[in-house]
């Protein structure tokens, strides 16, 4: 059982979505909740106004849901600003070192994000 995401943006287990998100979170300066047990936080200079993309991500669901198009579009680019310090993540472990890790994860999960904002649709979690 795992999370698949439309646009082909991500198929994995829900483990391997928490350690995108939290890998994500960290590139950010942030806290994922699996690190000290409660909610996540923004890094210094992050905040939902000046990232909405991020927010929508790390904010949503793991199982089911949807991220409308716009969001996907902001999310993309704010993705890709952090693949620096993404890459710094490194392979992960299982399903995000199959896909060829952090990295790779954050590329494709940009790709699905712009793809779903060209066609106008959600990108959708289930």
């Amino acid at each position: 059982m795992g999370l698949t995401c439309s646009h082909g943006a991500f198929d994995a287990s829900y483990r391997a979505f928490d350690a995108f998100r939290a890998a994500v979170c960290t590139a950010m300066r942030g806290i994922w909740p699996a690190q000290h047990g409660g909610p996540w936080y923004w890094g210094p200079g992050y905040s939902t106004a000046s990232h909405p993309g991020l927010f929508a991500l790390l904010s949503h669901a793991d199982h089911a849901g949807q991220i409308a198009p716009g969001d996907c579009a902001a999310l993309a680019d704010e993705l890709e600003a952090l693949l620096p310090r993404i890459a710094e993540q490194g392979l992960g472990a299982g399903h995000i070192l199959r896909d060829g890790g952090y990295r790779r994860v954050a590329l494709r999960f940009i790709e699905g994000c712009r793809l779903a904002a060209a066609s106008n649709e959600p990108l959708t979690f289930t």
